[in-house]
């Protein structure tokens, strides 16, 4: 039990570093979601030239890892005249990068609705806004719900990537953890596992809506 002296002595300091991971991941996901439905409904509904845009968006965003986006970006944004405090920057980068997944997840959803559902809407006189707003975009969320989950999921675990530019978080401060108690294992069990208590909660709720969506169909 000695041996993990250092990890229950250091345990309140990870729980730091994993509120400051949580703020960071749902800070970026709300920005990516929207990104992310405002890039389905241009796929689904924008003219040739907006769709071509998105697509080149996304496979561009898709092709490049994003510890590359990271660090591209916290070089880049400085030379390039826009100072973003180090926080906000990531969060740019890490909304940037899953809206690019999350608009495919969304535009299945849509896409996936029966033919039967647009044309009642049509044939109510909804105009497009009010189609989509009432009638296509509310079961196109509810179907995307559970992979989008999965998504934020794996968001919270990119947040660790951080570290490389220098931002505090859980990852972060499990090093400086271990560079004061040389412990290594004994800390990287602790910020798994705390990394694991998140992601599976996350993971919970997403196969409880699963099961909404399937029980609804």
């Amino acid at each position: 039990m000695n041996n993990f002296n250092p990890l229950i002595h250091s345990f309140p300091y990870l729980l730091r570093g994993a509120g400051m991971t949580v703020l960071m991941a749902a800070t970026a996901a709300i920005p990516a979601t929207v990104l992310g439905v405002v890039l389905a409904l241009l796929q689904v509904f924008g003219n040739r030239i907006l769709r071509a845009s998105v697509i080149a968006y996304l496979l561009l965003v898709r092709g490049i890892p994003l510890l590359v986006l990271l660090t591209f970006a916290y070089y880049l944004l400085p030379l390039t005249g826009i100072d973003l405090p180090p926080f906000w920057g990531v969060v740019l980068v890490i909304a940037c990068y899953y809206a690019a997944f999350m608009s495919e997840v969304f535009r299945a959803g849509i896409l996936s609705l029966p033919q039967a559902q647009w044309d009642a809407a049509r044939g109510l006189g909804m105009t497009r806004p009010l189609m989509l707003k009432i009638v296509i975009l509310p079961q196109a969320l509810r179907l995307a719900a559970p992979p989008y989950v999965s998504l934020c999921v794996s968001l919270v675990k990119a947040t660790s990537l951080v570290s490389i530019v220098g931002l505090w978080e859980l990852t972060m401060a499990s090093r400086e953890v271990v560079e004061r108690t040389l412990a290594p294992f004994q800390v990287f069990i602790g910020a798994g596992a705390i990394y694991f208590c998140i992601c599976y909660a996350l993971a919970l709720y997403g196969r409880h809506l699963e099961r909404r969506v399937l029980h609804g169909h």
